[in-house]
């Protein structure tokens, strides 16, 4: 489905209410994926024949909340290539109706 993303933490810590509202939304297709033994999210370009994730994805990602027109996705940001830790990331998903 397509829908604007914001993502509400920063290295594991949630970012303020200020920071969220005035961080601008990732516009994207949001998809929700078994890959392995993980459920994955990722955010990408309808538009791009490549496909590459706009986000960083989210591994073990769940629906954490569903209301009206969005939701809330939990899960797990890997930096790229497994270097370095893991740290917890929510988005915050709104779909364009």
């Amino acid at each position: 489905m397509y829908g604007r993303v914001k993502q509400l933490r920063e290295r594991g810590k949630r970012l303020s209410v200020h920071a969220i509202g005035t961080a601008l939304a990732v516009a994207g297709e949001v998809r929700i994926f078994g890959l392995a033994a993980s459920t994955v999210a990722s955010v990408t370009d309808p538009n791009s024949q490549v496909g590459g994730s706009l986000l960083p994805l989210l591994y073990d990602a769940r629906v954490t909340t569903m209301q009206n027109a969005g939701m809330l996705i939990k899960g797990e940001e890997r930096p790229e290539g497994d270097d370095g830790p893991a740290y917890v990331q929510e988005w915050s998903v709104r779909f364009d109706v």
